[in-house]
C-alpha cells in the first residue's frame, strides 16, 4: 500500500493555514465608529469642549440627516471662513 503523495514540496502545508490577505473594500473605514456622546467625553479629558458654533453644526447636520462627506465639508468650509 502506497502513501499518496503531496502535490507541492511541504507535506504539513494547508490551505487553511495560508495568512490571509486583506479584502480590499472600498469605501469602509477601518476600526470602529464612536458616538458624539463618547467622543465628546474623550474629548472632555483632553481638555477640548464644544462651543456654542460648534454644537450648532452638530445640530443641524442631525436636523438635516447630512452624510459623513456633507459634515465633513460644512465642518470644513466653518473654519476656512477664519
Amino acid at each position: 500500500m502506497s502513501v499518496p503523495r503531496a502535490s507541492h514540496a511541504n507535506p504539513c502545508y494547508s490551505r487553511t493555514m495560508a495568512p490571509k490577505t486583506p479584502s480590499s473594500k472600498k469605501g469602509k473605514a477601518s476600526g470602529f465608529v464612536i458616538g458624539s456622546a463618547r467622543f465628546r467625553k474623550i474629548s472632555a479629558v483632553e481638555g477640548i469642549h464644544y462651543s456654542p458654533d460648534m454644537k450648532g453644526r452638530v445640530a443641524i447636520s442631525k436636523s438635516k440627516a447630512l452624510t459623513p462627506e456633507e459634515r465633513r465639508k460644512t465642518i470644513i468650509k466653518a473654519y476656512r471662513k477664519a
